[in-house]
């Protein structure tokens, strides 16, 4: 999983339960959007506003009709529902993303290194 480099991002990740979306990253699932439609893919990413990027893309529109895509951007906004494979550990997923964003949070260990959130100056 690729963590985000904005701070805005990785706190709302932190936060919300898109992190076991981001935890999804290389499985194949599918994400069911607001006009009724369907895509089956591999997931290559999602942003901490459920933005999502799939790719080998089986898409099913509201008719019925089946096409194949190579890639599919899918916003947050027109996502209903994310099917979560029955071969993920929903708890062992969550807890390796929240690791993931606390290492990138404490690079070089406390009171080391860059402050992501600096104290204020004491006078």
């Amino acid at each position: 999983m690729e963590v985000s480099h904005s701070v805005k991002e990785r706190t709302i990740a932190e936060n919300s339960l898109v992190i076991l979306l981001q935890g999804l990253h290389g499985q194949v699932t599918t994400v069911d959007l607001r006009d009724e439609s369907t895509a089956t893919g591999r997931v290559t990413n999602v942003d901490a506003f459920m933005n999502m990027r799939l790719a080998e893309v089986t898409f099913t529109d509201r008719q019925g009709a089946v096409s194949r895509l190579d890639e599919l951007f899918v916003t947050g906004r027109n996502v209903r529902y994310v099917h979560i494979p029955d071969e993920v550990d929903i708890r062992a997923t969550i807890e390796r993303q929240l690791q993931a964003i606390h290492r990138v949070r404490y690079f070089g260990g406390r009171d080391k290194g860059r402050k992501e959130f600096p104290r204020a100056k004491h006078k």
